[in-house]
């Protein structure tokens, strides 16, 4: 059995009355060229009966300690009845993309079932092209959300990875019932203080490690790194960060940017219903733009988020004067993890400039403010992270969570505006009963405070975006994919005019070469052209 940290216990805590902490992953199939229905309901269930034995997550359902003075657990059923977790639904006519983003909104407002494992799928047909979409539901705490490209791949008809048999699906765990879980919590409770000092033992070999490699001053940033949020840091910076860039050693930043982030209807305390909308834009744009700028793909991403997010302020009328905070999950895996299937995830926070017009300034800008938060986040013992959440009791997040959703709004809001996750996924092609997947778009959960979240996976050539809401809190989302088409077009323009003039500046400066107006045969120049996207909304 695999027992939960705290770190799991964070997303369960969010099965409120009104959020819950289910990710998702919708699907979407090629129409189908000869009249055949493939990837449907029947199919889906044998493809799951063979490939079950090989996928632990599917396998898991929460099992509570008694007393409640221990994590919980994650235990497996001694059956799992593929009818009650697999269903198919048909669309009504005409079947458009607007009315599938409507029933995953539908769906994704619903917690899973408790008292079985923690996933269950979805085989939406009745599309107008007679493609079939499939829609993966499964709790944050079996798996983080950088695994479910993996999850997918598996069931894939031609997984990239190999499948690992589970030693022992034979019997259920617990095996013993209320007796052997009694007996685990309080053998749990008795391990503590041995696992503690173990624990101990590792950070100071963390701190002797940092000590001997960048001197003292590393390990003594730490308490003020994570402590100082905002404004309260500045003593802190002026002091050490001189002395830590000199020594190479990322400077001190706020963990949490500041002491209040800025007030907007989306944040207010959501209520139960959600409303997703989906879109997928050229990879190529984003990679060439960030390379033309000197930076990478997620900078891009970053900015073009920020352009849309502030066209989303401005057309509802909201101020757009300071920048939101976004709330960016990084994966703590080291490679190393004896646990495949569990959360390595953590977050970090950083202001994203929604206050910038200008569309590669708002690149830069994310670009900087991330880079800052992440060298902060890396500069702590992170792969320390997981195991240090073994000792923070699960009552303080659950009973944090509920009381968030009592409290009122001007109270109850997080340190963060808006979420942006991005997923790495797969570069080649996937197919399902032979037919190829067109692309994957991540369906994320809402936190209380949290009405927007936007993630993002790439696929082959293409990036897909998921953008999930809290109706009451963001009216209709689907005016953002317009805006996130207009801000990667604006931003590429301007990043392949400021390359132009570099280049014809560069030009100017060598004598007897080309002329000033005609740029060097071969060069790749950036396109302006404002890329295709396709979705629908509630």
């Amino acid at each position: 059995m695999q027992q939960l940290t705290a770190l799991d216990v964070m997303f369960s805590s969010l099965d409120t009355e009104t959020t819950n902490g289910v990710l998702g992953g919708l699907v979407l199939h090629e129409p189908p060229t000869d009249g055949r229905k493939a990837a449907d309901a029947a199919f889906m269930r044998q493809r799951f009966a063979e490939r079950l034995p090989y996928l632990p997550p599917l396998h898991r359902e929460l099992v509570k300690v008694p007393i409640g003075i221990d994590h919980d657990y994650l235990g497996q059923p001694d059956r799992i009845d593929l009818l009650e977790h697999i269903r198919s639904i048909t669309l009504p006519a005409p079947g458009t993309r607007d009315q599938l983003a409507a029933e995953v909104s539908r769906i994704m407002s619903t917690s899973l079932p408790t008292g079985r494992p923690l996933w269950d799928f979805t085989v939406i047909e009745g599309m107008e092209d007679g493609s079939v979409a499939h829609l993966l539901r499964i709790h944050h705490l079996v798996i983080d959300g950088g695994s479910m490209p993996t999850l997918w791949d598996a069931l894939s008809d031609e997984p990239t990875q190999p499948l690992e048999k589970l030693a022992d699906s034979s019997h259920p765990e617990p095996r013993y019932g209320t007796g052997e879980m009694l007996v685990r919590e309080l053998g749990g409770v008795l391990a503590k203080p041995a696992q503690f000092a173990a624990f101990q033992a590792k950070f100071l070999a963390w701190i002797a490690a940092q000590t001997k490699e960048s001197g003292p001053l590393a390990p003594a940033a730490l308490p003020l790194r994570i402590a100082l949020p905002g404004g309260l840091a500045r003593p802190a910076q002026a002091l050490l960060n001189p002395a830590l860039r000199e020594r190479g050693i990322p400077e001190i930043q706020p963990y949490i940017p500041t002491l209040q982030a800025p007030k907007t209807p989306f944040n207010n305390r959501v209520t139960a219903q959600r409303t997703f909308v989906f879109a997928d834009l050229p990879l190529a744009q984003f990679r060439d733009t960030g390379k033309a700028l000197g930076g990478t793909i997620n900078d891009v991403v970053l900015g073009v988020c920020a352009g849309a997010l502030r066209r989303y302020l401005i057309e509802n009328h909201i101020p757009a004067d300071e920048p939101l905070i976004v709330c960016v999950p990084v994966s703590i895996r080291t490679g190393h993890e004896k646990t495949k299937w569990a959360n390595y995830v953590h977050m970090i926070f950083a202001p994203i400039p929604t206050h910038l017009d200008d569309p590669l300034a708002r690149v830069k800008a994310a670009s900087t403010a991330v880079k800052s938060a992440k060298g902060n986040f890396d500069a702590m013992p992170t792969s320390l992270i997981r195991e240090a959440s073994r000792f923070i009791p699960s009552a303080i997040f659950n009973v944090m969570v509920r009381a968030m959703v009592k409290l009122p709004d001007s109270l109850s809001k997080g340190p963060w505006n808006v979420v942006v996750s991005n997923v790495r996924g797969p570069s080649t092609a996937a197919y399902m009963d032979g037919v190829k997947v067109l692309g994957y778009w991540p369906a994320s959960f809402l936190s209380v405070g949290g009405g927007i979240n936007i993630t993002l996976q790439s696929y082959t050539d293409r990036i897909c975006f998921g953008f999930m809401g809290a109706p009451e809190q963001v009216g209709d989302l689907r005016p953002i994919i317009g805006y996130m088409t207009d801000a990667l077009a604006e931003t590429v323009a301007a990043a392949a005019a400021t390359t132009g003039r570099a280049d014809q500046t560069s030009a100017a400066g060598r004598p007897g070469k080309r002329t000033p107006n005609r740029p060097a045969p071969g060069r790749a120049r950036l396109a302006a052209v404002p890329p295709s996207a396709a979705g629908g909304s509630s």
